[in-house]
Order: C-alpha cells, then structure tokens, then sequence
C-alpha cells in the first residue's frame, strides 16, 4: 500500500479492526495482570516491603485549622476512609479545592521490625508536604509533586501499641514550585497520589543503584555478543555511617536472565559516611539479548548487602536493566547501531474522570496498552513518572524520555529555579537510572527558547544533568525553534525537538520551509517533532481535522530523512486546569484521539494505521489458484528492521494458519505463497501480522487489502 492509499483505508476500514482491537486490548491486559502478580516481589530475604495501600483517614482542611488544632499530633477531628492512592480534586465538592488536605494512618510495628531501620517510601505527593510520626515533625518535602522520596522513621517509632503516621499536602499554586504558578498544562490533582510502602532492613541498607548495562559491539556490526555491567550502590545515609570513620561491607551481585544466573560477583569495601559508595568492577555478560522495543530482555540483578564478617545479610534490592545503546550521531537516531526513524504518541496520564493523578496500575497499563497498539513505540511526559509505569515500559519495549516540568515557566529562569531543576533532576535520576526504556531526560517545555537568558539557563541545567548521568541524551523542548533556529534554547539539546503547530498556533507558514531551515541550521543533530496535532477548542474542525492533520504532516515529515521521531499530541483528551471545557474533574483539553475514558475517535485508527512498520497486500492468482500475501517493511517513518513476527490467519470456517516471517530490513518485502488455509472466499479470511511482544501491527479481513 503506497502513501497515496493511506486515507481510503483508514475511513473506509477502521471499524472493522476495532472488534478486534477491544478484544486484544482486555485479552493483553489480563496476560500483562498475570505476569506482573509474578513479576512483583513483595519481600526478599533482607528487605521486606510493606504496602500501605489499606484504609487511610483523609479530611479537608478548609478552615486552615488543622495546625492549630495540632491534628498531626491528636489525628484528625472528621476523617473519611479512603484508600491510597488517593487525590481529593476527584471528590464531590472538593473537585476546584486547591488548598491543605490531611491523612492518617495508624499502625501496629512487628515484633521482627525491633532494631531494623524502618523507612517509608512515598512514591510521589502533590504537592508541599509535611510528615509527621507520634506527634513528631519527620521531613518536609516541597517544590515537587512527582518525585519518589524516603524517609526514616526509626527515631519517631514508639513503645504505645499504635503508631500514628500524618501527612499534610498543600497543592496550591506556587511561585516556588516546578512546575509553577497555574501556567502548566495538566492535572494539579492534590493528595497521595500514588504508593506508600514500608521498606524494613538491617541497621544498614542500600538507598538506590545506578547501573550501567553496555552492549560490546564488533567493529562495524549491529550485534553484540557480551555487555560490561557496571555502577555504584549507593549506601542509606544511617548516622552508623559516622564521620571518616570506615565500615567495611561484602556486596554480593547476582544477575540473572529468565531466572538463570548468568553471572556473580562478590564486592568488598571499606566504606566511610561521606563516601557512602560501593562501586561495582565490571562483569563481562556473554550471549547477550540486547533491549529493543520489539525485544525487550531484561536482566535482573541482585545486591545482597552484608556487613564485616556477619553472614546475614542486612539488605538485598533487585534492580532490572537492559543491554541497549540508543544515541543521537549526526542527524540519525542510532538504536543498537541500527539507524531508526519512529513514531510515537504523547500520553497525559491522570485524566481518567473517576481517578485523576491517583490512577489504578490498570488503568495505567490500559493506556500504555492503547500507545503499543497504535504502533507508537516511543513517548514523552511532561513530568516525573511513578516507577511501575516505567518497569511497564521495560518490560514491554516503550522508549521514554521523562522531563523535569518546567512548562512555560519561569519567563527567564536564573538560580533559584536551576536549584529547584537540579533537586528535580537528581531525585527523577537516581530513582529512574536503570530503567532501560528511558533514552533521553528532558529539560522543559515551552519556556521563552529564544531568549539567550533562558539559553544559558538550560546549557548550565544540561551539565547538571550530564554530571548525574552521561550516558543518555539530554534534551529541550521548543516550541520556537522555527524562528530563529540557532537562537534557541533546542538546540543546547542532543537532538533538536520542535512542536510544531503550523496551520494552527503557529499561523500559516511553509512547513517544508521551516524544516529546511531548522534543518541547515543543525545540520548534525536529529530532528524530532516532538508535538503536532489540533488543539481544540481554540481550533475548530473536531476529530476530522485531527485526522487530517495527523495524516498530512505525517507524510510531510517522511519526506525529511533529518527527522528522527514523530511524538503525535495526543493519545487523549486530559484533565487540566487550564481547560476550556468541561468543570471540575472533568476540566479538559479536546486534543486527543481518545476521550478521557480511553475510548478511541477515527482518528486513534489512523494513528495505527501510520504507525504500522510493515504493509500487506493480498492477490488471488488465478492462474496457480493460490494466494499470494506480500509484507513489506516501510521504508520511511517508521523506520526499522523487523524480526520475529508473525501472520496468523483464520478463514470462516475457523481454520487457522501461522507463517513466522524472517528478519526484513526496511524496504525489503517477503511473500507468501499458498498458505496452509483453505481460500475459498478468501476475502473473508480474517489476519493480524504480531510483534515478538504480542501486539499487533495491522490486522483486518484480506479482501480490505486486495491489490
């Protein structure tokens, strides 16, 4: 199927693969649900890890009378039970609150947690909190809302039957903040929004890990037959660790594929508190299985943490990663060597009317199911992300870049906010290191790019964050880079991202222009489109339109081998505070190709179908009396090699058939002759061509793919 086909297509057939898109989606989820209950370890040996997603107290503190009334210390005067993750901005009457809200927790410490260190890890609150444990003030945590943080709340624990645990959470605007003021474009739903866990270990315990898994290509070659592991574990910051003084620790490091053990190393280390490191020599993996989209291998590594000569041991943390290379060289965006051209979806997660920013993890992975199925195999977010979307990610192939959230703000950035950026940035970077499906840390979005101010505010951000990690792409989102393109604060970036809303908010410019000139300016970096799409209601033409403009630009931007990534914004209308329609929790943006109940519009079908790396046509040769099915790779966007997938068919009478098609290089085409299925009516036969992950690519009846 040439370009010029697409639109026939796509209006004409898009019903009919929606049967089986519902089916495929419930089907994949509860497959996804199954492995996830095995996937997840609650408690390993040294470390036990408590949810705390039982019934919570929560109370609104409309009359600012809680600190005065000392609830943190006597609990609160009129709780509801609620259950976290909890956001009270989806609550009747409390959907417009922007102000204090109070929860409590009351618990019971284990016999076995006595002399343990006791932490509790929030996954992330919106926004400025304050914990307190038996009346005791614990840590306050402010300026970010999507960030993971820990504390210790050993000292606080008490010798009364039970312990009361407070947290207060103001999600009011904020000068102070990232992001800032109300300038930013989604939800500010207050509360827990996500998990809470207890994280229980021996008196010393690890806090994260930073590992680095290198694939060792051959010169010239895409494949890779080892990796080198290597990185630092970073100790928890127990005052045990005092002054100069050293302790010395045995790190055991186990990794492991499938379940078998690949690979051992015993660590021993004399530590001191300012240090705080345990640094990992190199191992060597062999017959390695490289990360990629459509083969995401995963390889577990286990630390097991000992202290002297004592063999219990005191911690252990399980950190997945994978072996990929993923880099920007010249105007190409390399993936294992292989030079790739993608498209991808931007997703606005929290916008699900009945939860908000406290989504369900199904809820969560029915959208991240929605982004795989319409063939976007890469995406950004505006905001930090919770860790069990990401390990979704890694486990079913969705690159990422996750951003610190400046949006539009502040209008010239100096010190404080870099401060407050270079918080956000070593929180987001040492809780999401290992992530494998994170290949690029954006800076911002949108904020005053063509002012030098703001260009020199983001080069110094960028060393920051190529301090904290050097082996990703950094990045700036533009949406002026079309102006001046060498005056912008995109091109501080690896690569050059660029919204691009020309027949809209950008007024009615040359596209192909613009790009040629953004192109000459940054003649050595990709170009990724980083939003394109319709903005209702500010512009009229309804879903329509959207389609229109997703498929125009899209064969617009094929044509420019520079352009690296395609983000489409977006996946669904979102809750946002800036929306224009809609009040209280449904308070939204109409820019998506699916509401905020994840139900798809024409133009989600559309999107899949752009997205799909291979094309299939079907032929009856009457002559032979056989049925002839050619795929072939595009060769344009996307771009990228195939290999593993497979057609299945099935005719009226239920027959079934499956061919395994082998590696293809974009261009390339492979047919099928006679495959073993009766043809009678062959038009009806029914097909889908599938992923190694198990998502489909293209299905529908072959007669809709008739040469």
């Amino acid at each position: 199927m040439g370009d010029s086909a697409i639109c026939g297509n796509l209006i004409k057939y898009s019903p009919s693969s929606s049967d089986f898109y519902e089916w495929a989606i419930g089907g994949f989820l509860s497959i996804m649900k199954e492995n996830n209950n095995l996937y997840e370890r609650k408690m390993m040996m040294a470390r036990q890890i408590v949810p705390l997603d039982g019934e919570w107290l929560f109370q609104a503190d409309m009359a600012n009378e809680g600190n005065e009334q000392e609830w943190y210390k006597h609990g609160l005067t009129d709780g509801q039970q609620v259950r976290i993750p909890h956001t009270w901005n989806i609550q009747e009457g409390l959907e417009d609150y922007r102000g204090t809200g109070w929860y409590s927790y009351s618990f019971t410490v284990p016999e076995d947690w006595q002399d343990k260190l006791v932490r509790v890890q929030f996954d992330a609150v919106y926004r400025d909190t304050i914990i307190w444990l038996n009346g005791q003030k614990v840590l306050e945590h402010n300026g970010s809302g999507y960030t993971p943080f820990l504390i210790d709340i050993t000292p606080f624990l008490n010798n009364a039957a039970t312990q009361l645990l407070v947290v207060s959470v103001n999600n009011e605007n904020s000068a102070t903040a990232l992001p800032m003021n109300n300038t930013f474009d989604w939800a500010d739903d207050g509360g827990i929004y996500r998990g809470v866990s207890f994280i229980v270990t021996g008196q010393y315990a690890i806090d994260y890990a930073k590992l680095s898994a290198a694939p060792l290509f051959e010169k010239n070659e895409r494949n890779a037959n080892s990796g080198v592991l290597s990185g630092t574990v970073h100790l928890w910051n127990n005052p045990l660790l005092d002054g100069d003084s050293t302790t010395n620790f045995r790190l055991n490091v186990t990794v492991e594929k499938d379940g078998q053990v690949v690979k051992e190393q015993v660590v021993e280390q004399a530590v001191t508190a300012k240090e705080g490191i345990i640094t990992l020599s190199e191992l060597t993996v062999d017959k390695l299985d490289l990360w990629h989209f459509d083969h995401p291998h995963l390889y577990s590594v286990r630390l097991t943490l000992f202290v002297g000569e004592v063999e219990q041991a005191v911690d252990e943390l399980v950190v997945n990663v994978g072996f990929r290379e993923i880099k920007a060289v010249g105007n190409q965006l390399l993936l294992n060597r292989e030079p790739v051209r993608l498209m991808g979806v931007e997703w606005m997660p929290g916008s699900h009317p009945e939860r908000g920013m406290a989504e369900t993890e199904e809820q969560l992975f029915e959208m991240l199911t929605h982004i795989k199925h319409a063939n976007c195999v890469i995406t950004r977010f505006h905001w930090q992300q919770d860790s069990k979307l990401l390990d979704w990610c890694d486990r079913n192939g969705l690159l990422v870049q996750e951003e610190i959230p400046h949006w539009a703000q502040p209008f010239d950035p100096g010190d404080e906010t870099l401060a407050l950026a270079t918080k956000h940035a070593e929180a987001m970077i040492a809780r999401h290191y290992n992530h494998p499906s994170i290949f690029a840390w954006g800076m911002g979005n949108e904020v005053n790019a063509q002012s030098p101010i703001t260009v020199r505010y983001f080069e110094r951000l960028k060393l920051v964050i190529e301090q904290l990690d050097h082996t990703r792409s950094i990045n700036y989102v533009s949406n002026s880079v079309h102006e001046n393109p060498a005056a912008d604060a995109s091109g501080v970036g690896d690569m050059i991202m660029w919204n691009d809303y020309i027949g809209t908010w950008h007024g009615d410019l040359d596209r192909t222009a613009e790009i040629k000139q953004i192109v000459a300016a940054y003649p050595d970096k990709p170009l990724v489109i980083s939003e394109f799409g319709l903005c209702e209601p500010k512009f009229t033409g309804g879903d329509e339109r959207r389609e229109q403009i997703l498929i125009e630009n899209t064969l617009e931007y094929r044509k420019h081998k520079s352009i690296a990534v395609l983000y489409y914004f977006s996946l669904n209308d979102y809750r946002t505070q800036m929306g224009e329609e809609g009040v209280g929790r449904f308070c939204q943006r109409v820019h998506g190709s699916m509401d905020m109940y994840g139900n798809a519009k024409p133009s989600y079908y559309a999107l899949r179908t752009l997205g799909s790396p291979v094309e299939l046509t079907a032929v009856y040769n009457a002559v032979t009396e056989g049925l002839e099915l050619t795929v072939t790779v595009r060769n344009d966007i996307p771009n990228y090699a195939i290999d593993g997938y497979r057609i299945s068919l099935e005719n009226e009478q239920g027959d079934n058939a499956e061919v395994i098609l082998p590696a293809l290089s974009p261009g390339q085409s492979y047919m099928i002759t006679n495959p073993a299925i009766s043809v009678e009516r062959w038009e009806e036969i029914s097909f889908q061509i599938v992923r190694p992950t198990g998502f489909s690519v293209i299905d529908g009846r072959l007669g809709d793919y008739k040469q």
